[in-house]
């Protein structure tokens, strides 16, 4: 039991190496192979349901599955993107674990998204926000703030009512909820959005302002190198 748990956090601790190694250097192939490889390790464990490993094991397997399914929407794999969705969703499920849920439901949600399923997509990034909103842990309150980013990059695309002022109001909530963590990643992308959002406006003043502001945040990530939590980038811009 204690070598499965030990193997366990250390492909945890694998997935988080190639998030900040591969996936956010754009490395995006290799990442999806490293991801890959470190996912058939987490299965070679075959655990059964009632083994007292096997939730943790679903765990995750659900992040790593859900930063598949991120660098797939990314590379445009669309297909493969939905399937390795629903994979990681039932994971989620079976870790019984309400943040790794409401974090899949979310991704799944950005796939549907992406594929074009509008009611769909919306309908599960809803139940993820019901999750985050009914805690008040660290990682509650970055859910939250990260569907809020997601919010203000849906406005920004057209897919929801609200039109501009819906994209300020989300970036607005993101940044009163990332800011205190120092979830600096988080608060770079809520500027940029709210940039993109000036942009379309054709307000360059504000635009410019806004994404000054990115900069630093982002440098602060830079300095800190800030250690991702496992849903700092489980959904991208639509």
């Amino acid at each position: 039991m204690v070598v499965i748990t030990e193997a366990i956090k250390t492909y945890e601790k694998e997935i988080e190496q190639i998030l900040t190694a591969l996936e956010q250097a754009n490395k995006l192939s290799e990442a999806l192979s490293a991801y890959r490889a470190v996912e058939a390790k987490i299965e070679t464990l075959a655990l059964t349901p009632n083994h007292p490993a096997f939730k943790e094991q679903q765990r995750v397997l659900a992040y790593c599955l859900m930063r598949q399914a991120n660098l797939l929407r990314q590379m445009g794999e669309m297909q493969e993107a939905e399937v390795v969705s629903e994979r990681e969703l039932a994971a989620a499920r079976a870790s019984a674990h309400d943040i790794t849920l409401a974090r899949s439901l979310m991704s799944r949600g950005a796939t549907a998204l992406a594929r074009g399923e509008i009611n769909s997509g919306l309908g599960l990034v809803e139940k993820a926000r019901a999750l985050f909103a009914a805690g008040e842990s660290y990682d509650h309150k970055q859910g939250l703030g990260w569907y809020w980013i997601l919010q203000a990059d849906l406005g920004n695309a057209g897919i929801i009512q609200g039109g501009l002022s819906k994209v300020f109001d989300a970036v607005n909530q993101a940044i009163t909820i990332l800011l205190p963590l120092k979830n600096w990643t988080g608060v770079a992308r809520a500027y940029a959005a709210r940039a993109k959002a000036h942009e379309t406006l054709g307000d360059a003043t504000a635009a410019t302002a806004d994404r000054e502001v990115q900069s630093q945040y982002e440098r602060l990530v830079a300095i800190s190198k800030e250690k991702p939590k496992p849903n700092n980038h489980c959904v991208n811009s639509v």
